[in-house]
């Protein structure tokens, strides 16, 4: 990292720095300059504050306990963070920001799931197919109530990650609260090194079930090849499966839509604040696949970047969604670094569909909304996929 002036743009497409196996969906998307913030790491002057820790410091009965004035600035400007109710802007002191860079090197092991907060309940985006926590059972949706035993409320994201992460062979329980569901559920999960494969294809009578895990930097490209592939065998229907796909690159989504999608058009619009527009990505190619008729399946664990190409396929192809709503998880974030060393990730804009549908805490909504109950996996049934493959049919 260069020293005291970098600002980055992050997109949130879902929650994925891969952390051991659970996905933190910041890509960074651009490197833009930065002139460095001066220090406020010595300046102890907010009133209130100060009027607060004078008093605490004469009356309280246990005076050893206050910490010292850096610590207490600290949590000052914490709580002011945390006061925004955003999730996705964090603030970090120089040393918890070096541990979360150090936490995001080496082996990913972990349980496989991306993790994120809706309405300050710590949850369940997607468990990511064939890892520990979908083995486990884990669903979208469920509410991460305990780690090992401790609360999870208050606790960011990043926290929770560098809880719930661990070396292969080592446990990790969550206790679990389920919608529609008593009570709560304790999961004894065993952490595992999580290699998941990106795309995964299956053929139903002349029909191409494509599952695309997550959006890495070569998706586009594998997926590209895996449908000439098809092409060549006459296949011309394709169920593309976005559910429990928790994001990834921006970049790896509009050229999934381009494939698709008519040249020059609108994949996804950023707006700032007063719905400016500071960005549209468009279709830079002609399409390989314009005639190839298209279902989408989403669900809750369909975030950011499968929301933006779920929804660009519908807005610019038609291509009916089926499954459940969306997650809802679309903001870009800029890192900025203070000379303390200090790091602030914070909010700057927004993700819109190409018709100007917001999909941050919206979400999008199904065409045709199918339910997968719990008891259907455990039947394995899939109810959505089987009305994915009816409507293609006509089509």
């Amino acid at each position: 990292m260069k020293p005291l002036n970098i600002l980055f743009t992050i997109i949130l497409l879902g929650i994925s720095f891969v952390l051991g196996g659970l996905y933190f969906d910041d890509y960074v998307h651009s490197f833009i300059g930065n002139t460095p913030l001066s220090s406020s790491s010595n300046n102890f002057e907010t009133k209130g504050l100060q009027n607060v820790y004078s008093f605490l410091r004469d009356k309280y009965l246990y005076p050893d306990q206050i910490n010292d004035k850096k610590d207490i600035e600290l949590g000052s400007i914490k709580g002011l963070v945390n006061s925004l109710d955003d999730p996705y802007t964090v603030y970090f002191s120089k040393d918890e920001y070096n541990s979360f860079q150090e936490n995001l090197e080496g082996k990913f092991e972990g349980i496989g799931a991306e993790i994120g907060l809706k309405e300050d309940k710590l949850i369940i985006v997607a468990p990511i197919d064939g890892t520990p926590a979908n083995k486990a059972g884990l669903l979208p949706g469920d509410e991460i109530v305990t780690i090992n035993g401790e609360s999870t409320i208050g606790l960011s994201v990043e926290k929770a990650v560098t809880k719930i992460r661990g070396e292969k062979g080592t446990e990790v329980k969550l206790e679990i609260a389920r919608k529609d569901q008593d009570g709560l559920k304790t999961f004894t999960i065993i952490r595992e090194i999580i290699d998941i494969p990106n795309i995964k294809i299956e053929e139903k009578d002349g029909i191409a079930i494509i599952s695309i895990s997550q959006f890495q930097a070569e998706t586009a490209q594998e997926l590209d090849s895996k449908l000439a592939e098809l092409n060549q065998k006459g296949v011309k229907k394709v169920v593309l499966d976005f559910r429990n796909n928790p994001g990834g690159y921006l970049q790896s989504a509009v050229e999934i839509i381009e494939l698709f999608a008519p040249k020059g058009s609108i994949a996804v619009t950023e707006k700032s604040k007063n719905d400016k527009v500071l960005e549209e990505l468009k279709t830079k190619k002609n399409p390989k696949y314009s005639d190839i008729k298209l279902v989408v399946l989403v669900n809750e664990g369909s975030a950011s970047a499968s929301e933006i190409v779920a929804g660009a396929l519908r807005d610019l192809k038609k291509t009916q969604l089926i499954g459940k709503k969306t997650f809802g998880k679309g903001v870009v974030q800029s890192i900025q670094e203070f000379p303390d060393g200090s790091v602030l990730k914070y909010t700057i804009a927004e993700w819109f569909t190409p018709s100007g549908k917001a999909i941050n805490k919206e979400g999008i909504k199904p065409d045709i909304e199918v339910e997968l109950k719990a008891e259907d996996i455990k039947d394995k049934k899939d109810p959505q996929l089987d009305k994915a493959l009816e409507i293609i049919k006509t089509l």
